[in-house]
């Protein structure tokens, strides 16, 4: 059945790359998205627990005041991450 737990947390942050590094020094689990973790679960320095509890996927969205007044090099960048988000290229 189901369990629930209390964890009051040792350490707060809002910097994913400070979660990654506290996980690969064995400070505790994270929840991190697998393209900043990838690398380091296919090397075998972290390794997935909790594997049966899954996320819902998020969007990412690109906020702009008005398309009329949007500079191209802007523009070109958000093509670029529309494309880069649409195939996964990081390991699961």
């Amino acid at each position: 059945g189901r369990a629930s737990v209390k964890v009051t947390p040792r350490m707060r942050t809002n910097s994913g790359d400070t979660c990654t590094a506290a996980a690969l020094q064995h400070q505790g689990i994270v929840l991190q998205p697998s393209f900043m973790v990838g690398t380091h679960l296919a090397a075998g320095a972290l390794v997935e627990v909790l594997t049966d509890h899954r996320y819902l996927e998020l969007d990412v969205f690109a906020v702009y005041p008005s398309r009329k007044l949007l500079a191209p090099k802007v523009r070109l960048l958000i093509d670029f991450l529309v494309e880069a988000f649409r195939v996964k290229r990081w390991p699961e």
